[in-house]
């Protein structure tokens, strides 16, 4: 996405004080020049918060960055910004743009994080006065979903006849928006989820931990229950950013508020009609009412478009515009209307997906893109299986984002507990998990004998295995095999102190447990051995690049990072292949050509809305506007005429939202009628290709 094309008459901006380094100022004064009149005002305001309403594709992350660079130029000190966003990913792009813009090192005096990160960040240096005196264990989702499951049984309910991760869901909901287990009991419909509510915080308590709500609901408490800290980050934070300002909650809300409240420099960009996160929290009204909550705030709405062309814009902004509770804008481009909106009807999954295939493969060839240009975009991950197919015969690499977490496979969290333990050797989270991991004979049987030791002494799990020679209950093999652990730690802990490389580290701590043995040799670790260790090679290459791309960087700082955004190594995305991902995963990315797949009721709006919404469809035709705002020069909006179904098939209807598409601005295609000769010629076509790859190249 670029400003550059803005043609606006180039003029020293206002404001620049004379604090800052000539280069710098001279790189702002060229930087505000180049940006049109709205993003221009949204980077020079002052006396105040500021909520820029920025559209889909409307430059927002330059505003951002040039903003940071202005204030830094007028005299900020680079170590008060704060800028807050949602992954680490969107945090490192800033800070890289704003590096290229102030240098590396006023960059790196800079907080640019995201709202989990910054809780940490306060929970590590005060959570002891919140009553945390053993460091902070984090579970990850995988850990809080073992949590519930041991909840549940604590109950005496059966934990295979419920779904944890809905528990996790609506107990996050309810903390993010102040809603207690007893207030939530008060409803006889929610008394059963609310025993389960109450249940989590008691397990979360007993085991010293935390979840990724806590690190923003514990920093509240820390600044509404101590002023000296709360006075403390706010001397250190005078100026703050907030970046998808719409995918708040409430808790985030607050924090901003008990940040920002006292000197009001604060300024917020998003945009009301991108909330597509309700399910998990995301308030959009807190970008409705800004001005109710801030009441001296000015709002700026950015409407000029750098990524798309006339007719999608057009179209998106006839079916955003159906949505009643919204802040009025319509963008506009001056790059002309480029192709129509394609609507495409195809027989059924299969035809869909044939038809997806045929046209990325003709286009490739025709305009010379290469794969990486073509995103395909689903509201399902079960609407997959054809696409796939249809890519597999056709010889069309893919990557399906999403498909596995990388950080969540079981042996990259045996040597992530292992790392967490030289950290923190009080993360109890950590130490049960790898506790009997190479196999130790230590059983729940023997782990409670060690949590009751463990309160006879007043110390935490990892005191009592320490005192393993002296620890009740104990067999020779077990206190032999513990000994082992607490020395191969030990030893662990001073190879990280005197040698830094984390990669060694790593490789070493693997062999030293016998993890690596265990992993390709013993059988009761199953099948797939050699597997998992190549998936742990692929770890330590992980994180051998990361050491090498942060100097100076320590462990903690790299289990934080996978702590709060392990969803790939990102050693994938940077492969010429087409993206497959739901649409709530295309969020904040483009591509030249973009289809969106399964465009009928039932999938987009999604049936489980328009069951359970009283038929409110509003944040399902908002996922619909992300998706086509996706595209770049063409947009394909495809559907089946028919479904796959247990007992056959049955008829779909069109997406009410491609009604709402004005015809001025939409091609309609029926393949159900023209796609008989198409299918046999490219069915004919894939099985020579087919011969072809099988047959492998001529001999000579």
């Amino acid at each position: 996405m670029s400003t550059g094309a803005a043609a606006h008459p180039r003029r020293p901006a206002p404001g620049l004080l004379p604090s800052a380094p000539m280069s710098l100022q001279a790189t702002v004064t060229r930087l505000v020049a180049e940006l049109n009149p709205e993003q221009r005002a949204a980077v020079l305001h002052s006396g105040g918060p500021v909520l820029v309403l920025a559209g889909a594709g409307t430059g927002k992350t330059r505003v951002i960055t040039v903003r940071i660079a202005h204030l830094v130029a007028g005299g900020i000190p680079p170590d008060n910004v704060l800028a807050l966003t949602f992954t680490n990913k969107a945090a490192g792009e800033m800070a890289e743009r704003v590096a290229q813009f102030v240098g590396g090192e006023a960059a790196r005096a800079m907080t640019i994080g995201t709202f989990h990160s910054l809780g940490l960040r306060m929970l590590e240096q005060d959570a002891k006065l919140l009553g945390y005196r053993r460091g902070i264990s984090l579970l990850d989702a995988a850990d809080q979903a073992g949590a519930v499951r041991q909840c549940l049984k604590r109950l005496k309910i059966d934990p295979k006849r419920h779904d944890p991760h809905l528990f996790l869901t609506l107990i996050s909901n309810a903390r993010n928006s102040g809603v207690s287990p007893a207030q939530m009991g008060a409803s006889p419909a929610h008394r059963f989820t609310a025993r389960v509510y109450q249940a989590y915080l008691d397990w979360l308590a007993a085991y010293h931990a935390m979840d990724f709500d806590d690190l923003i609901l514990q920093a509240i408490r820390l600044l509404e229950e101590h002023p000296e800290v709360r006075d403390r980050w706010r001397e250190r934070f005078k100026t703050i950013l907030v970046d998808e300002y719409q995918d708040t909650n409430g808790a985030q809300l607050r924090l901003v508020r008990l940040l920002a409240e006292e000197h009001r420099q604060l300024c917020v960009v998003g945009d009301d009609d991108q909330s597509i996160y309700g399910w998990r929290g995301a308030d959009f009204r807190n970008i409705l009412h800004f001005e109710e909550h801030f009441p001296d705030a000015t709002a700026i709405a950015l409407t000029q478009n750098y990524r798309s062309t006339g007719h999608i814009l057009e179209a998106a902004n006839a079916i955003i515009g159906n949505n009643s509770e919204r802040r009025a804008k319509k963008l506009w481009t001056d790059v002309g209307d480029g192709d129509y909106v394609q609507v495409v009807t195809c027989k059924d999954p299969q035809g869909e997906a044939a038809f997806v295939a045929a046209e990325i493969r003709r286009r490739r060839e025709l305009e010379q893109r290469p794969y990486a240009h073509f995103g395909v975009l689903f509201r399902t991950s079960a609407q997959t299986r054809a696409i796939e197919e249809a890519f597999r015969l056709a010889g069309i690499p893919f990557r399906l984002v999403g498909a596995y977490a990388f950080f969540e496979r079981k042996e990259v969290k045996d040597v992530l507990s292992y790392l967490r333990l030289l950290v923190n050797a009080h993360d109890e989270v950590s130490l049960l998990r790898i506790i009997n991991f190479p196999q130790r004979g230590i059983g729940p049987k023997t782990i409670g004998a060690l949590h009751d030791f463990a309160q006879e002494i007043g110390g935490s799990l990892w005191n009592a295995v320490e005192r393993f020679d002296t620890a009740p209950h104990l067999n020779e093999t077990q206190r032999r095999n513990l000994g082992a652990l607490v020395e191969v730690l030990g030893e662990a802990r001073r190879r990280h102190r005197e040698e830094r490389d984390l990669g060694g580290l790593v490789t070493w701590l693997c062999d030293a447990t016998g993890a690596r043995e265990a992993w390709i040799r013993d059988p009761t670790e199953g099948p797939g051995g050699e597997r998992r260790w190549k998936t742990v090679e692929h770890l330590i290459r992980s994180v051998t690049n990361w050491q090498a791309r942060s100097p100076g960087g320590e462990l903690r700082d790299y289990l934080r990072l996978v702590a709060l955004d392990a969803k790939s190594t990102g050693e994938e995305e940077n492969r010429d292949e087409v993206a497959l991902m739901t649409l709530h995963a295309a969020k904040g990315l483009e591509w030249p050509v973009c289809f969106v797949i399964g465009c009928q009721e039932g999938l987009i709006p999604h049936q489980r809305t328009l069951e359970d919404s009283r038929g409110d469809v509003s944040e399902e035709r908002r996922l619909f506007y992300v998706g086509l705002t996706r595209a770049r020069r063409t947009a394909f909006l495809t559907l089946a005429k028919v479904r796959l179904r247990f007992h056959g098939t049955e008829p779909t209807r069109p997406s009410r939202f491609l009604r709402e598409i004005p015809n001025g601005h939409r091609r309609d295609i029926d393949r159900v009628k023209s796609a008989g000769e198409v299918d046999k010629s490219e069915t004919i076509r894939r099985f020579e290709a087919l011969k072809a790859r099988i047959a492998g190249p001529p001999r000579r």
